[in-house]
């Protein structure tokens, strides 16, 4: 569906895993890979992948046809060099693209049906006033996956160094629909973690 593109944030360099994260196997794949297909499989597109650090170590397991791997060369300014990445890319492919959704690879916990839920939430609020936002909540927190209409585009396009798009989902908080992602708060950050993962 090319009203929504997915970009797959996926260039940092897993300073406190001490591995890097995107080659942690989980259920059979890596984190990486799974991802890719996770974006894929709920019909948005373009989907674009963005590595960074080790960024050929990765290629292999992004061997889809349907996913377009982007080099971040200044990946270590921090993820909003990323998501601007994405962005641009996507709306060089698609002009008229009226959402994105972002997403991570170290939240083992997501699923396909969320991503859906997400997608069918963001697309019945389209022509509602302001739909700019549609996020996930876990925690009381809202984050990623996050789908962002075209409105807020300059607002993300605006972000610098290690800031994500979570100032702008509590900037724009009044006209965020929140879907729940239960295990959406587990992300794969260090050593702990990972042990938690295979237990």
């Amino acid at each position: 569906m090319d009203d929504c593109a997915a970009i797959v944030l996926a260039a940092g360099a897993s300073t406190r895993l001490g591995r890097p994260k995107q080659l942690v196997e989980f259920e059979g794949e890596s984190l990486l890979r799974r991802a890719a297909r996770l974006a894929i499989d709920t019909g948005c597109s373009p989907v674009f992948v963005v590595l960074g650090q080790n960024a050929a170590t990765f290629l292999p397991e992004v061997d889809d046809p349907q996913a377009t791997v982007l080099i971040n060369e200044e990946w270590q300014s921090g993820m909003a060099s990323s998501l601007k990445l994405g962005i641009n890319a996507a709306l060089a492919a698609n002009p008229q693209l009226r959402s994105i959704m972002a997403l991570v690879c170290d939240q083992p916990r997501l699923d396909l049906p969320l991503l859906q839920i997400l997608l069918t939430t963001h697309r019945s609020r389209l022509y509602a006033a302001q739909p700019l936002i549609t996020a996930s909540q876990y925690r009381e927190t809202l984050g990623v996956p996050a789908i962002f209409s075209r409105e807020v585009f300059p607002e993300l396009l605006a972000l610098t160094g290690d800031q994500g798009a979570r100032k702008i989902l509590i900037r724009h908080r009044a006209n965020v629909a929140a879907v729940s992602f239960p295990g959406g708060e587990f992300d794969l950050d260090t050593p702990e973690d990972l042990a938690r993962l295979n237990s």
